[in-house]
């Protein structure tokens, strides 16, 4: 190890020394792992079964997407993302804004409800290259539906590249189905 790596090395684990040291020895630090959400006392209430209902019902019968009620009681809804991003690319083909707008015009009408976005790539390329993908993709739809009135404080974007397929990767159909967007939709945590 040179000199000057030694010396950047020490400077660097000084300054994440800092960083994790709080000026008082009887502070306490927040969990890292804690997410920090709204004060209970601004949310709006939500009936979240009589809501979860109102969203199925309102988005039933699309073709272009699908609506699931899953096990820990959220809702799931899928997008099927083949011909929703041009190849490589980040920005929401028409089809794929026109699900987005239906989708978007549902959710603002309740807002104690947060929306997670999922992006999903198929198995062509690099596994790095398909995470930063599908984040860029997940971030591209969550700033579309911010742009359609959903509040960015409810609205969080998240990427699972090909780590997560539908369907075998070895066939164009396959992959075809693994390209996909999810929008997990779920009430405020009290």
């Amino acid at each position: 190890m040179t000199r000057f790596q030694a010396s950047a090395l020490s400077a660097l684990i000084a300054l994440l020394s800092a960083c994790a040291t709080s000026a008082d020895p009887h502070h306490e630090t927040a969990s890292p792992t804690k997410i920090t959400r709204a004060p209970v006392s601004n949310l709006p209430n939500v009936d979240w079964s009589a809501e979860r209902a109102r969203i199925t019902r309102a988005l039933a019968g699309a073709g272009d997407l699908s609506v699931i009620a899953r096990n820990d009681g959220n809702l799931q809804i899928l997008i099927p993302g083949a011909e929703a991003f041009a190849r490589d690319g980040i920005e929401p083909r028409s089809s794929l804004r026109a699900t987005l707008d239906r989708i978007s015009d549902v959710l603002n009408e309740t807002p104690g409800t947060e929306i997670l976005v999922i992006g999903h790539t198929d198995g062509v390329g690099s596994e790095l290259h398909n995470m930063q993908l599908s984040i860029r993709r997940a971030e591209a739809v969550v700033e579309y539906m911010r742009v359609r009135g959903i509040a960015l404080t409810r609205l969080q974007a998240d990427g699972r590249g090909e780590t997560e397929p539908f369907a075998d990767n070895g066939t164009e159909a396959g992959r075809a189905k693994n390209r996909r967007v999810e929008i997990i939709v779920r009430p405020f945590a009290r």
